[in-house]
C-alpha cells in the first residue's frame, strides 16, 4: 500500500524526470523554430534565384534571340538576287531562318510547360503545408480551451484537497511517470528527425549558393553575346544601305 513517504519520493523522481523532458522539449522548440527560419531562408533564395534566372537571364536570352533573327532576315532581305534561282535562295533561307526561330521557341515552350507543371506540383505540396499548420492551430486552440475549462473549475473549487488520499496520489505519480517517459520519447524522436532535417537543409543551401553561381556566371555570358549582337546590328545597317 502507497504511502505519503514513498509518494514523496517517486514525486521527486517525477520532478527530475519531468525537467529533463522539459529541456528536451524546449530545446527542440528552439530548433524547431530555427530549423524553420533556415527553411525559409532557403525558400527565398531559391525565388531569387528563380527571379534572376526567369525574368533576368531568361528574358535577357530571348531578347538575344529576336535581334539574331531579326538581324538574319534583314541581311537576307536586303540581298540583292540577280535572278530567279538567287531569288529562291534567298526566300528558302528566310524560310529556314524562321523554322529555325519557331523550332526553337516550341521547344522552349515545352520547357516552360515542364516547369508550370512542377510549379503546379510545387503549389499543392505548398497548400498542403497550409492545411497543416492550420489543422497544428486548431489543435492549440482546442487544448488551451480544455485547459481553460481546467483552471474554472480549480477557480471554482471542484478540485478538493480533502479529496486526496495515498493510494490516488500514487496513481498520479505512475500515470505521470509513464507520460514523462512517452514524451521524452517523442522528445527524442522530435530531435532526430530535426539533425536529418538539417543535414538536408545544408544540402540545399550548397545546391541554390551553386545555382546563383551558375546564374550569374550565365548572364555574363548572355551580355557577352548581346554585345556581339549589337556589334552585328551596326554590320547590318551598314549593309542596308551599302
Amino acid at each position: 500500500m502507497a504511502t505519503p513517504a514513498q509518494n514523496r519520493k517517486n514525486i521527486q523522481k517525477n520532478k527530475r524526470s519531468i525537467f529533463e523532458v522539459e529541456a528536451k522539449v524546449t530545446a527542440n522548440r528552439a530548433k524547431a523554430y530555427a530549423t524553420r527560419s533556415l527553411i525559409e531562408e532557403n525558400r527565398a533564395s531559391i525565388l531569387k534565384n528563380y527571379t534572376a534566372a526567369f525574368m533576368g537571364n531568361r528574358q535577357l536570352a530571348n531578347q538575344n534571340t529576336d535581334d539574331i533573327f531579326r538581324n538574319r532576315k534583314a541581311v537576307l532581305s536586303n540581298m540583292r538576287a540577280k535572278n530567279e534561282v538567287e531569288e529562291n535562295f534567298v526566300q528558302t533561307m528566310i524560310n529556314e531562318a524562321n523554322l529555325d526561330f519557331l523550332e526553337h521557341r516550341a521547344g522552349l515552350n515545352a520547357a516552360v510547360l515542364a516547369v508550370n507543371e512542377k510549379m503546379v506540383k510545387a503549389n499543392a505540396m505548398l497548400i498542403e503545408v497550409n492545411d497543416a499548420i492550420m489543422a497544428a492551430n486548431e489543435g492549440i486552440v482546442r487544448f488551451n480551451a480544455k485547459e481553460i475549462a481546467k483552471n474554472t473549475e480549480i477557480l471554482n473549487g471542484k478540485v478538493k484537497l480533502s479529496s486526496a488520499t495515498p493510494a490516488k496520489n500514487a496513481a498520479r505519480v505512475k500515470r505521470n511517470a509513464s507520460r514523462g517517459s512517452e514524451v521524452a520519447k517523442k522528445a527524442n524522436a522530435n530531435t532526430k528527425k530535426m539533425d536529418v532535417l538539417a543535414a538536408s537543409m545544408n544540402v540545399n543551401r550548397k545546391k541554390i549558393e551553386k545555382n546563383a553561381e551558375k546564374i550569374q556566371e550565365r548572364r555574363e555570358s548572355i551580355l557577352k553575346n548581346a554585345s556581339n549582337i549589337s556589334k552585328n546590328q551596326a554590320r547590318v545597317a551598314t549593309y542596308i544601305t551599302s
